[in-house]
């Protein structure tokens, strides 16, 4: 197997169904489920009211504003949701993970009240996550019994005040200490050997009734403590030979006790120090995630040993281990702030990354131990010989006989069937996601375009008004170039947004990616998965050029239509030139400057270069725009960003190699025409060398831009340097 594989912190969110207390006080829902992977926490509410005829929103501004915020996360369980739906889409994929040698933690976080107990216990009609996957372990192991040797064994733990007791054998404080190899260890903790399942659900049974569990008036069975049940399997191939492949894992199955607030429980005495004791904990992991999640947490200290919780969870939060969080919450406003609080952590703990490495040892067989491993190997090829011969003699019944394998087979595909519905779900956010991004990119160059025509037109009415009406003209130049640029401001933010929300949908591609990584062998993706994979993209690739060719032809139409209307300009211009030119030369008054602007005005019409001087071709080469290439005033405009897909999962686990200068002065090189990254930024990848100083249209003072001579403008330079003469003689 690959030697590292890039996993993130599998996040589902299940809402509660309100209980008796908060039905019969008539409370306010804060959390909308939208689909199976978004909510909204305190949605906005749509008051409609009617004024002669007209809807209008009826908003009280005594009222607190909406938050309305979006969350997305791997699963998003709603207040009907059932508990073996929870368990096929958290726990399930975890039982693969511990079969293939990694360790493996599901967790249950939120506040007291909020349905975590339920979600891992449950009760005895309905059993929770532990049961349910405790047995889907047993199943897995029996279909793979005429292949593996399986050893199980389990424990149960809780961390109450900050000591940690047994509950198997009910004794007292343990100490938590750190081995080397081992990772986090519970001295004098007991590890049992299960018999079968009903065994550890029976211990399962016996250890919560020893748990620390007190009513309090937010909750009448709230868990006082935190419970950490661990299974521990050896799995070895049941070929006898000298060299050995043991695999060792462990899975941790953790029920958090909840967070409290002491005025809403009114707890006083123990039942306050269990809920000071609780918060402290659970702040410590709080922190823990928060520091994991940060991308510069490599260089910071993690806080792990601020609390017994978080070091026995050293090895679930950013170690060698495959974990899922179950965020719990309630849909009550009752439970305002710890749901947003509960919700905030859990969007957190998305960004947390680990390696995981497959628990495998090889192990050489003693010298002493080679006649055993050949009486093994004796009796198992006697035993294959039966099967051989069993099998040669219901030729006639293969059909029914490979019916056997139907449970394995449909299982694995319903695995692949649910992940491809994870991939289109994402591709699908992310088309829609990539569309508003092209639509406000589409309004901001439409808006730049428009400030740019405003910048011209204020330019020929400087030129042709007096000053008495060229101030008049200004004035109005500038309201409607203020209320443009405010315009380019709330576009700026709305982009912004957009962009933040594609990185979200980027973290969970990246996610699902990994995700598809784990179901294959030696960490390689599913053919069938990667297939469906690269449709996804590639259908991205055409609705995005889609996009860009609308969008273009819409600003090419913007720019057309000032093309038409500056031809009338020059048109009416010429007319006018002309007709004044000749009544001089009739007149007997045409000087030698009207003669010289004359012939000039006829190189320009009939588009003819005229003669360089030498000390002329410096500035000449600075205000003619570059014929050699696309023009540096449209180029900007109808360039967008651009979308590049990668072609694995966007990071690795695999060290990157240090960049020498060597190696950079060559990246440099080779990705020159393009920026790197995912996208290319509107902003930079736009700005052509020749507009470096005119990039911003608004950058500069109004008046540093009008003393400009027009000569220098760019873009449609032949027509502007026309017009400019043209008035000039007019006037």
């Amino acid at each position: 197997m690959a030697s590292h594989v890039c996993s993130h912190v599998k996040v589902v969110v299940r809402v509660r169904p309100p209980n008796d207390r908060e039905q019969t006080s008539g409370f306010k829902r804060v959390v909308q489920v939208v689909d199976s992977h978004m909510l909204i926490f305190d949605p906005k509410e749509q008051e409609v009211m009617f004024f002669r005829g007209q809807k209008i929103a009826n908003r009280d501004v005594r009222k607190r504003a909406n938050k309305d915020l979006k969350f997305v996360f791997d699963s998003v369980f709603g207040e009907t949701s059932r508990q073996e739906e929870v368990f096929e889409n958290t726990t399930k994929g975890v039982v693969d993970g511990v079969l293939n040698g990694y360790n493996c933690t599901v967790f249950a976080y939120g506040a007291t009240g909020a349905g975590k107990t339920h979600t891992m216990l449950g009760s005895e009609g309905d059993p929770g996550v532990m049961y349910l996957t405790m047995k889907e372990l047993y199943s897995r192991m029996e279909q793979m019994k005429e292949e593996k040797v399986f050893e199980l064994a389990y424990s149960y733990l809780e961390v109450y005040n900050e000591q940690i007791r047994d509950l198997i054998a009910n004794s007292g404080p343990l100490a938590v200490r750190e081995d080397s190899a081992k990772g986090v260890v519970v001295q004098g903790l007991t590890l049992h050997q299960p018999k079968s399942a009903e065994h550890i659900l029976e211990a399962l049974d016996y250890g919560n009734k020893n748990r620390t569990q007190h009513p309090t008036d937010m909750n009448a069975t709230s868990s006082r403590s935190h419970a950490v049940f661990q299974v521990y399997l050896r799995q070895k191939d049941k070929t006898a030979s000298l060299n050995q492949n043991v695999s060792v894992a462990k899975m941790s199955l953790i029920d958090l006790a909840g967070s409290e607030r002491a005025s809403a429980t009114n707890a006083k005495g123990a039942r306050l120090r269990e809920g000071a004791n609780i918060n402290r904990s659970l702040l410590a992991l709080g922190n823990v995630i928060n520091t994991l999640a940060d991308p510069k947490s490599k260089k910071t200290h993690i806080p792990y040993r601020d609390s017994k919780l978080t070091r026995l969870l050293k090895d679930s939060l950013g170690g060698n281990c495959r974990t899922v969080m179950i965020a719990n919450v309630s849909p009550s406003s009752v439970s305002y702030e710890d749901t947003h609080n509960t919700l905030k952590y859990a969007n957190r703990a998305k960004e947390i990354k680990s390696s995981l490495k497959s628990n495998v040892v090889s192990l050489d067989s003693h010298i002493s131990q080679y006649a055993v491993i050949c009486e093994k190997q004796r009796a198992e090829i006697q035993q294959l010989k039966q099967k051989l011969k069993e099998y040669e003699s219901r030729k006639q019944e293969a059909p029914q006989a490979s019916g056997s394998t139907c449970p394995i087979s449909a299982q694995r595909k319903e695995e692949l069937q649910k992940m491809s519905e994870s991939v289109r779900c994402v591709f699908a956010s992310r088309v829609a996601l990539r569309r508003e991004q092209l639509d406000v990119e589409r309004q901001i160059k439409e808006n730049e375009l428009r400030q740019r025509h405003r910048d011209d037109a204020q330019q020929h009415s400087l030129m042709l008004f007096p000053d008495d009406k060229a101030n008049k003209v200004t004035c109005r130049y500038e309201r409607k170039m203020a209320s443009l640029q405010a315009q380019r401001q709330h576009l700026e933010r709305r982009w912004a947004e957009a962009e933040q929300r594609f990185n979200e949908n980027d973290g969970w591609l990246h996610r699902v990616e990994n995700n598809i990584k784990l179901l294959g062998r030696d960490g390689q993706a599913p053919e069938e998965l990667q297939q469906e994979l690269r449709c996804e993209r590639l259908q991205l690739q055409v609705e995005d050029l889609k996009a860009q060719m609308e969008h273009t032809g819409h600003l090419i139409g913007i720019q057309d239509r000032d093309h038409r209307h500056m031809h009338k300009l020059v048109v009416a211009l010429l007319t006018a030139y002309r007709k004044q030119y000749e009544a001089l030369q009739e007149a007997g008054i045409a000087m030698e400057t009207h003669s010289a602007g004359r012939e000039e005005l006829e190189h320009l019409v009939l588009r003819e270069r005229g003669v360089v001087w030498a000390d002329q071709e410096a500035e000449e080469s600075i205000q003619e725009p570059p014929t050699d290439g696309p023009s540096s005033y449209l180029q900007p405009m109808l360039a967008f960003s651009r979308l590049i897909s990668h072609q694995n999962t966007p990071c690795s686990a695999e060290k990157p190699q240090r960049r020498t200068s060597k190696r950079l002065r060559a990246s440099l090189t080779a990705t020159q025409p393009a920026t790197g990254g995912r996208r290319a930024d509107w902003g930079e990848k736009t700005q052509s060398p020749n507009r470096a100083g005119t990039a911003n249209i608004h950058s500069g003072t109004l008046s540093a831009r009008f003393r400009q001579d027009v000569t220098a403008t760019e873009g449609g330079g032949g027509e502007l340097r026309m017009i400019a003469m043209v008035t000039r003689s007019l006037r």
